[in-house]
């Protein structure tokens, strides 16, 4: 199966490593069959969740992307 790597960058806050975990659940919630993986960033103290996304599902990401927001609201609150 073909993929496509996308990224996205988190950077650091009070709230990073928790920000992080939305983000993964988020995306394998919209996109089951991806894969996602915490992954250093380009600056110091950056992480990036480098999700693997099937070819066929990539028209979908943008729709979800924009929907997801910048993951600062923690769900429920």
């Amino acid at each position: 199966m073909l993929r496509v790597i996308k990224h996205i960058i988190v950077e650091p806050t009070a709230d990073q490593i928790a920000r992080l975990g939305r983000i993964q659940a988020a995306v394998i919630a919209a996109f089951p069959s991806a894969t996602t993986e915490i992954v250093p960033g380009l600056l110091d103290d950056d992480l990036v969740v480098e999700v693997r996304l099937p070819l066929d599902q990539l028209r979908a990401w943008p729709a979800a992307r924009e929907r997801w927001g910048d993951f600062s609201q923690v769900p429920g609150m």
